[in-house]
C-alpha cells in the first residue's frame, strides 16, 4: 500500500505541530525553570511524530526515527522530576547527568542504526535489546512518578497560601503525568487482544497527547494560577467564605514584602526595578505590580519612592549639614529634581528645611 494519510493522521500531525509551537513558546521565554517542560513536550512531539510516520507508512521513505521513541521516553520522568525539584528549591548531590543515562544508553543503537542507513555501518546493531524493552520504559517512568510524589510529600506543609498552590499544582501534573504512563501501559496490555485495531491505537494517543499537552499549557499558564486568577477553585478552595481567596492572598503577600522592604532595604538601589524586586521577593511581576497597587494604592514607583522619602527623613535627623546635598542619591534616588519634588510634594518644605525644624523641636 501506498503511503498516506487519513483524517485521524492529519489531525495527529496538527498535534505535532501544536507541541512544537508549545516548545518554542516554553524556550523562548527566557524562564529557565520551564526549559525541562519544554523539552519534555518535544520529546512527546518527536514520539508522537514517529507514530504518525507509522501509521501512514512513511516510516519506510523516513525510517530514522523508528526506534528514537524509546530515547524520548527515557527522558520525561527525568524531565518532570527536575521541574519539580526547582519548584521546591530542592538541591540534588550529584549532577542531573546521570537522570539520563538510560536515554544516553538507548541513544547508542539509534546512533548505529542511523551510520547504517547511511551506509557507514555494516554490523550489527548493538544494544538492541533496550529498543524493545517497553516494559523497561513504564517501570522507569513509575520510578520518576514515585519519586516526583515523595517529593510533595516530604515539602507538603501548607502554611502559607503559596505553598497550597504549589501543592495542588503538583498534584495536577503529576495526575497528568500518570495518565500518560498509564495510556502507554495500555496499549501493550491491549495489543495483545484481537478486538485492538488502530481506533484503539488512535484513542491511546489522544490521551497521551492530551496529558502531555496539558502540561505544557499549564505551565505557560502558571503565572496566572499562582496569582490566583485562572482556575482558582481547582487549586486553591476558598476556606473562609467571609475573606475571598484574592483578599486572603494579597494580604499576605503585601505583609511579606513590606516586611522585606523594611529589613532588607531594596529600595537604595538607584536601579531597582519591578523586575529586579519581583525576583528578590520570589513573586512574578505580575503578581507584585497587583500587590502593590492593591494593598498601597500607589504604583510601583509610589510605592518605592515611599520608602525612599522615609529613609531620607531618618538620615537628615542624624546627618551633618553638609551631607544633604547628596542624601537623594544614598536613598535610591536618581535625579536630585525628582527627589525634592517628591518631599516637597510630602512635607511641602525642602530637605534643608526639613532638617531645621527637626533640630528646633530637638532642642525645644
Amino acid at each position: 500500500m501506498e503511503p498516506s494519510f487519513d483524517t485521524w493522521t492529519s489531525i495527529f500531525l496538527l498535534a505535532v505541530a501544536m507541541g512544537l509551537f508549545l516548545f518554542f513558546i516554553l524556550i523562548t521565554s527566557k524562564i529557565k525553570k520551564n526549559y525541562p517542560i519544554a523539552f519534555l513536550v518535544l520529546a512527546f512531539s518527536i514520539i508522537l511524530f514517529q507514530y504518525v510516520l507509522y501509521w501512514t507508512r512513511y516510516q519506510l521513505e523516513f525510517p530514522y526515527l523508528i526506534y528514537f521513541p524509546h530515547v524520548c521516553y527515557y527522558v520525561t520522568g527525568p524531565l518532570l522530576y527536575i521541574y519539580f525539584l526547582d519548584l521546591f528549591n530542592v538541591k540534588v548531590r550529584f549532577g542531573y547527568a546521570l537522570h539520563f543515562l538510560p536515554a544516553f544508553l538507548t541513544l547508542l543503537p539509534n546512533m548505529a542504526h542511523w551510520l547504517s542507513l547511511f551506509g557507514l555501518m555494516e554490523n550489527e546493531i548493538p544494544l538492541q535489546f533496550l529498543l524493545r524493552g517497553y516494559w523497561f520504559v513504564a517501570i522507569h517512568m513509575l520510578i520518576y512518578t514515585i519519586l516526583i510524589i515523595r517529593l510533595v510529600y516530604k515539602n507538603n506543609e501548607l502554611n502559607t497560601e503559596y505553598k497550597k498552590v504549589r501543592y495542588n499544582w503538583s498534584k495536577v501534573l503529576i495526575t497528568l503525568y500518570t495518565l500518560f504512563i498509564l495510556s502507554y501501559i495500555s496499549y501493550y496490555v491491549l495489543v495483545n487482544f484481537s478486538f485492538f485495531n488502530n481506533q484503539w491505537d488512535y484513542m491511546i494517543s489522544i490521551m497521551m497527547s492530551a496529558s502531555i499537552y496539558t502540561i505544557g499549557f499549564m505551565i505557560i499558564k502558571q503565572p496566572r494560577i499562582f496569582d490566583g486568577e485562572l482556575f482558582t477553585n481547582l487549586f486553591i478552595p476558598i476556606q473562609n467564605k467571609k475573606e475571598s481567596f484574592e483578599t486572603s492572598l494579597l494580604n499576605e503577600f503585601y505583609e511579606n514584602l513590606t516586611v522585606y522592604m523594611e529589613k532588607e532595604k531594596p529600595y537604595i538601589d538607584n536601579e531597582l526595578r519591578l523586575v529586579n524586586l519581583a525576583d528578590k521577593v520570589g513573586f512574578s511581576t505580575h503578581l507584585l505590580s497587583k500587590v502593590i497597587n492593591k494593598k498601597s494604592g500607589k504604583n510601583f514607583n509610589g510605592f518605592i519612592n515611599d520608602y525612599r522619602l522615609k529613609e531620607a527623613e531618618n538620615l537628615l535627623r542624624t546627618s551633618k549639614d553638609e551631607y544633604i546635598k547628596n542624601i537623594y542619591f544614598d536613598v535610591g534616588f536618581n535625579n536630585k529634581a525628582t527627589f525634592y519634588k517628591a518631599f516637597k510634594s510630602k512635607h511641602n518644605c525642602t530637605p534643608s528645611e526639613y532638617k531645621m525644624k527637626q533640630e528646633e523641636v530637638k532642642f525645644s
